[in-house]
């Protein structure tokens, strides 16, 4: 009996358990999405990723040091890495956006302090980047941000991805920078592959370009409204 006199109502009980169970499994429940962000985010091609984005320091490290053969196996790995985290990704079905970000992240990062370190470094004994390769290099990468950007704030396209001639040239660009490291790991034979590697990178690079421009001028066009004659 309650306080009043009646009975309590069966109905409200089981209601009042009920929701009280809800509220219980409220915490669990943020515990497991928690766990599952925390899964993802710890993945092996993200830990890969990870893994490359620490190699980076020490790359340019021993590379400021002269050590060039440390250097060309540190970079040798990055790039096996690179290959490996998206080989896993799609593999084991364990692509995520975080890794969709830190991914092309490392990549650039890497490529970016390695033109500029073989371009500019005073302790190059035997090749060095010419300043007009990486001069290109950075353009194209400017325009491409440059265009991205446009892309999202006039027309709200949010995706920008990488052409096939984009792939291409990045990697001539990676092996490129691996011949002028390799050449400077007393590797004399490896010099003239980087020469001839320097008007090749150059080429793709151009073209790639030229291509991200165009379909960046395509996208724009099409999401503009017809005029009306």
């Amino acid at each position: 009996m309650s306080r009043d006199g009646l009975a309590p109502h069966p109905r409200s009980d089981a209601a009042e358990s009920s929701a009280l169970g809800r509220k219980d499994d409220l915490p669990a429940e943020k515990r497991a999405r928690s766990i599952s962000r925390r899964v993802v985010i710890l993945n092996i091609p993200n830990t890969l990723t990870l893994l490359r984005l620490l190699l980076i320091p020490v790359f340019l490290f021993a590379s400021f040091r002269g050590m060039f053969l440390a250097a060309l196996i540190l970079f040798v790995t990055a790039a096996v890495t690179d290959i490996f985290d998206g080989l896993i990704a799609r593999r084991l079905d364990q692509r995520s956006r975080i890794g969709a970000i830190l991914d092309p992240a490392a990549d650039k990062i890497m490529l970016v302090f390695g033109y500029l370190y073989y371009t500019l470094a005073p302790n190059l004994p035997m090749v060095r980047i010419p300043g007009w390769l990486t001069f290109v290099v950075f353009v194209r990468d400017f325009l491409i941000m440059m265009f991205a950007y446009l892309l999202y704030t006039r027309v709200r396209v949010k995706k920008f991805p990488p052409s096939a001639a984009g792939k291409v040239s990045t990697v001539l660009q990676a092996i490129t920078l691996g011949a002028v490291i390799g050449a400077n790991a007393f590797v004399p034979r490896l010099v003239s592959f980087a020469e001839l590697m320097f008007r090749i990178a150059l080429l793709a690079t151009l073209i790639s370009g030229g291509d991200y421009i165009r379909r960046a001028k395509r996208m724009l066009l099409e999401s503009q409204p017809a005029q009306v004659s």
